[in-house]
């Protein structure tokens, strides 16, 4: 069972997600505290052939009027309590898979005691896989497993007549509006802070080929923060809600999120963001379902029966990502290490002295995030040398990977305990 070490809380897994299929085909298958008010310190079927891909470079299109033929959309903001949402019956749209993939890993090294199934179970465990609804008008993306510093089985929704997302708690009790510019803060650090939006230059780059059966083409945008490469195909009956998914990579870059990348039936399959400062971080569509049995409550925005939630996710402590017995898995045995004198026991000491949440990786697997001044404990780890490396949840701060003792400490910014 994961658990928060310190002070840091869990939270109970929602509803299991169902899980797209590759290749898309028809069927009729199934808090009460005020925000912290600081700045964040990272302020990141079988479808039909796709439209032609505009042919000339902008910012940003005018805002237009949703499919409803209602008004143009109009921003969230955090602080705002929403109606409940009017959707009344099920949905016909696309269910999808995906997935978030880190760049920058840095595996185990060669040793006999390095259990490798034991850490293809980790990676799988960990593995950042989003469940995707899209309807016409709206949008609902929920975060699988055990990787993200947001609780599993958060989500994010969205929908055609406001700019900006809503996030749900785990069991859809529970939601926050997410103004333009606060999801890099939200998925990165817990946050709901709103990062300036800035103009992006968009570029089309002709076509892309076909991914999971669906043809794309590449578009290019950039903006302060970020270059984000993006494959965009269509699937016929999507409407706006490719558009949606849109905004949420765009958001991510911190966009404007009328930006002319994602046309009507059209949507992101794999983009590329690569960050101003360091690294990058790929989005990809692995499986899209055709629906139409949506449930209204699933792509509700927000729930019918969820609360505001004044206070945001708490941050704090040492937060396991995985149990003691996980990661016990990692090594077959244990291995003599040269003992530390500041260190008791069996532990992993775990220290981010920074201002900002960051993730620990062991052998190329997130086993923990560490919230800004967290000081706590990770049980579990066999006695043994492992590579450790810290880096932000969205990889856009990466430090060098080194060698680390267990028992020992590792802290942010400093060179891992390696027994000497």
């Amino acid at each position: 069972m994961r658990r928060p070490l310190g002070d840091g809380r869990g939270w109970p897994a929602g509803l299991a997600f169902v899980v797209g299929l590759v290749g898309c085909r028809p069927s009729g298958a199934p808090a009460t505290e005020t925000p912290e008010e600081r700045e964040s310190p990272q302020a990141s079927a079988q479808p039909a052939l796709l439209a032609v891909a505009p042919t000339t470079p902008a910012s940003a299109m005018p805002i237009a009027a949703t499919l409803e033929g209602g008004p143009p959309p109009s921003p969230l903001r955090g602080d705002e309590v929403l109606s409940p949402d009017t959707l009344a019956r099920e949905s016909t749209g696309y269910t999808l898979s995906a997935a978030l993939r880190l760049a920058d890993v840095t595996g185990p090294t060669r040793a006999p005691e390095v259990n490798n199934a034991g850490l293809d179970a980790a990676r799988k465990a960990t593995e950042l896989r989003l469940g995707i609804d899209l309807s016409p008008t709206r949008m609902r993306v929920a975060l699988q497993g055990h990787g993200f510093v947001l609780p599993p089985d958060a989500e994010i929704r969205a929908r055609a007549d406001r700019f900006g997302h809503v996030v749900v708690w785990p069991g859809a009790a529970s939601y926050r509006p997410l103004a333009p510019g606060s999801t890099r803060a939200l998925l990165g650090e817990r946050r709901f802070d709103v990062a300036p939006i800035t103009p992006a230059e968009i570029v089309p780059r002709g076509e892309g080929g076909r991914r999971i059966g669906i043809r794309t083409h590449k578009i290019d945008v950039t903006t302060r923060a970020a270059q984000g490469s993006f494959e965009i195909g269509k699937l016929e009956g999507a409407g706006d809600g490719g558009i949606l998914l849109c905004r949420l990579l765009l958001d991510l870059m911190n966009a404007p999120p009328a930006s002319n990348v994602c046309g009507l039936d059209e949507l992101p399959v794999r983009v590329e963001l690569r960050w101003t400062s360091h690294g990058s971080l790929v989005f990809e569509l692995t499986g899209a379902l055709r629906r139409t049995d949506i449930p209204a409550a699933t792509l509700a925005v927000p729930p019918q029966a969820a609360s505001f939630a004044a206070s945001p996710f708490p941050v704090m402590g040492v937060f396991s990502m995985l149990s003691a017995a996980e990661l016990a898995a990692l090594r077959t045995n244990d291995v003599d290490v040269p003992t530390n004198a500041n260190v008791t026991g069996d532990a992993l000491v775990v220290v981010n002295p920074t201002v900002e949440l960051r993730v620990l990786f062991l052998d190329g697997v997130p086993i923990a995030w560490a919230a800004p001044q967290a000081r706590g404990e990770l049980h579990g780890l066999r006695r043994g040398r492992y590579v450790a490396q810290w880096r932000t949840f969205l990889g856009d701060s990466v430090e060098t990977a080194l060698s680390q003792t267990v028992p020992g400490l590792v802290q942010v910014g400093a060179a891992p305990d390696a027994g000497k």
